[in-house]
């Protein structure tokens, strides 16, 4: 099995968060047509634009900063409410969406699980090397 490290965790997180966020930028109309039918088309971007900024700031975790308890800290906390509220939306909404809405939810909240669990237990293996 392979392991991946806290910084390729962030990376990936960046780069898959990234290429989300531009994708809901760009094509918001289309995203809205087939995911969240009367959604505002603005509302869409705004968030895509929101991931990309988000990404960015992954990114340069990532490249500079993994080491940064605080840092990290900031990139699971808005992983796991990315988790806890994307759930929490489609079970109080679940009419809002399309049956594509909800498996695309569905199937990016699970990618930013993966990203969760590999940073909470880089946050383990930070905390336990300040213990010794």
């Amino acid at each position: 099995m392979t392991k991946i490290t806290l910084k390729d965790g962030l990376t990936i997180n960046a780069v898959l968060t990234g290429i989300t966020g531009l994708g809901l930028a760009l094509f918001a109309e289309l995203a809205a047509e087939y995911l969240i039918p009367g959604a505002p088309v603005w509302l869409i971007a705004a968030l895509g634009i929101a991931l990309v900024l988000f990404a960015a700031d992954v990114a340069l975790i990532a490249r500079w900063k993994a080491q940064s308890k605080p840092l990290v800290g900031f990139v699971f906390i808005a992983d796991l409410a990315w988790v806890i509220g994307v759930p929490a939306i489609l079970v109080g909404m679940p009419s809002a969406f399309t049956t594509l809405g909800i498996a695309a939810s569905l199937a990016v909240t699970a990618v930013v699980a993966c990203f969760a669990l590999i940073e909470w237990r880089g946050l383990k293996t930070m905390g336990a090397a300040k213990a010794i």
